[in-house]
């Protein structure tokens, strides 16, 4: 979770530089700033993802955990 933030900040951080106007003397150094926006959004969308990964586990346990619940309730009562 402390990565996604130091991601978005790091992200809002490169996109305030278009914000505020500031300009690129070189064509390739906006390529390169435009290359680490690109990098940055591509690293956020990984942690998002291994995120709900992470919830798509735990959900899925939690309902094993349901289902033998239930067993136990129907067949052992």
């Amino acid at each position: 979770m402390g990565n996604l933030k130091n991601i978005e900040k790091e992200l809002e951080e490169l996109v305030s530089i278009h914000e505020n106007g500031g300009g690129f003397g070189d064509p390739d150094a906006k390529a390169e700033h435009e290359r680490k926006i690109q990098l940055l959004m591509h690293k956020q969308i990984q942690a998002v993802s291994e995120r709900n990964s992470m919830m798509a586990i735990a959900n899925t346990i939690i309902a094993i955990v349901n289902v033998g619940i239930l067993i136990y309730q129907v067949f052992y009562k």
